[in-house]
């Protein structure tokens, strides 16, 4: 083999301290940008939809706090509502029946994690019927993303 083609694929124990450290910045940079990405693009969706449905809030910082909560009360209730409709996915025959149990379980849990974080913020008012409008939003935006990513496996 020719030992100036393996040149070309320098792995990182031999790169020079500043090749490394522009590695790790520029690694770190993306993952940043990345992740604020989706979180912005997750907050821009709440506040688009809050200003459409009329949501009372005090101030974009209140908002930004109650996604964030909002996020991470609804990570830990999707824990217990992806073992929910696991469980209940043995016992449900039929695909429609199925999906609807699905949909009743996710909706219940992503609405209690919404009207908990909505009950202990009192700079943010949200309308039940606008709270299970949100839920279902979310729920059929989760089964739209779903069913793309089964089709491509």
């Amino acid at each position: 083999m020719n030992k100036d083609n393996d040149n070309d694929n320098d792995s990182f124990r031999d790169m020079n301290l500043f090749n490394k450290i522009f590695v790790v910045t520029a690694l770190t940079f993306l993952v940043i940008l990345s992740i604020s990405f989706i979180l912005g693009s997750f907050f821009l969706g709440i506040a688009g939809f809050f200003s459409l449905f009329g949501v009372q809030y005090e101030s974009l910082y209140s908002l930004l706090i109650f996604v964030l909560f909002f996020f991470l009360l609804g990570f830990i209730f999707d824990l217990f509502s992806i073992a929910f409709i696991n469980l209940s996915s043995q016992y449900v025959l039929g695909k429609y029946k199925l999906f609807i149990t699905r949909m009743v379980i996710d909706c219940i849990f992503t609405w209690l994690s919404l009207h908990t974080v909505d009950e202990f913020m009192n700079s943010i008012a949200i309308p039940v019927t606008t709270e299970i409008g949100a839920v279902l939003l979310f729920f059929f935006i989760e089964v739209a993303f779903d069913d793309k990513e089964k089709n491509k496996k």
